[in-house]
């Protein structure tokens, strides 16, 4: 069962009717609160503009929500692994110290490919971020108007701050069209609106709800997603362009362990950065070691937990064993194969991840 009561400028709605003119509940304080009604689960994700009741024993792990925030971070991973890449790139060709502009430039082409596709696939995962939460608004059974859009984006704070997300996706996408075109200044606006769509994503999530003060949770989260899309991105886009289709298997021999150098010290600030900054949120969201076994939450980020000690450990047998033998025969394939598992361990953390934070955190 999933209800909902709007409090919009001071009337409580549901959608598309004003019941009442009253102020805001005293239950919300602050902007944001969770409080104990006579249903299983009290979860607030709009700050100071709703109450979400949801029966959290009865609500599906995934859904279309939980699709379409997987799509963000996938999104995210794109575009900021596409601006990391090139600036791996650019390094790597001028260690190596053998000039190869056809080279070089055809990485950057391809990397700004998979940018641009990123950022449009982060705009389309925010339409079905929008209709999500457009229906957890409604009743069963009530039709779905351009009304109820309108209300979510124009008449609530989560709509505000969804509408600064989109504008960073459209700077990101024109950014990236226009570097792949050559125009000058489409290159910093790709990386700046990259960046924002990472920073900016902590908006709409607990950041805003934590029981720490969100000047401290949302620079958190924000560096939080930033680290984690530089690493496993940066990672993603070395296996598209490098050992994607159409990359020949001579060029690739002769610049992956110049990559590879690279990208190693990159990939471990990512992972420190995002275990670090995980880790200090996890105290601010859980509160206590009961709340990771006793909720759902709490349960759930221990999945992740361990789904982000794999991916990190198959990082560090990439480092320690794989990347020394580069340059011997075989050497690369080996490396790939590596790679694209811990891809998708990378992906299934990600899951875990877009099913964490749809669910009412313990200590908000």
């Amino acid at each position: 069962m999933r209800l909902a009561l709007v409090v919009v400028a001071g009337a409580l709605v549901f959608p598309g009717r004003a019941l009442s003119a009253l102020p805001p509940p005293p239950l919300v304080t602050g902007s944001a609160a969770t409080a104990t009604v006579p249903f299983p689960t009290v979860a607030v994700d709009l700050p100071h503009t709703a109450w979400v009741v949801q029966d959290e024993d009865s609500a599906p792990l995934v859904d279309a929500g939980t699709l379409s925030r997987w799509l963000t971070y996938l999104a995210i991973m794109l575009m900021v692994g596409s601006v990391t890449f090139g600036a791996i790139t650019r390094r790597a060709f001028r260690r190596s110290g053998t000039p190869s502009d056809e080279l070089e430039a055809w990485y950057r082409r391809a990397g700004l490919r998979w940018g641009l596709i990123g950022s449009v696939m982060f705009l389309l995962a925010a339409a079905g971020r929008l209709y999500a939460q457009v229906v957890a608004f409604l009743f069963p059974g009530d039709p779905l108007t351009l009304a109820d859009f309108g209300t979510i984006v124009f008449d609530t704070g989560w709509g505000e701050r969804w509408l600064i997300q989109v504008g960073a996706g459209l700077s990101a996408a024109v950014g990236f069209a226009l570097a792949r075109r050559g125009a000058p200044g489409g290159g910093p606006v790709a990386v700046a609106g990259a960046i924002a769509t990472a920073v900016t994503l902590p908006l709409t999530g607990h950041a805003l709800a934590a029981s720490w003060h969100w000047s401290i949770t949302l620079p958190l989260q924000a560096l939080h997603v930033l680290a984690g899309a530089t690493w496993l991105g940066s990672l993603l886009l070395l296996v598209l362009v490098v050992f994607g289709a159409g990359a020949d298997a001579e060029r690739r021999e002769r610049t992956v362990a110049d990559l590879i150098a690279v990208f190693s010290p990159v990939a471990m600030v990512g992972v420190a950065g995002a275990v670090v900054m995980g880790t200090v949120l996890s105290v601010s969201y859980v509160g206590s070691w009961a709340g990771l076994w006793q909720t759902a939450y709490g349960r759930t980020l221990l999945v992740k937990i361990g789904l982000l000690g794999l991916t990190a450990l198959l990082g560090v047998y990439n480092w320690r064993r794989l990347r020394p033998r580069l340059g011997t025969p075989g050497s690369a394939g080996r490396l790939f194969q590596s790679a694209r598992l811990e891809l998708l361990v990378g992906a299934l953390l990600l899951v875990a991840t877009a099913i964490l934070v749809a669910l009412p955190a313990p200590h908000v």
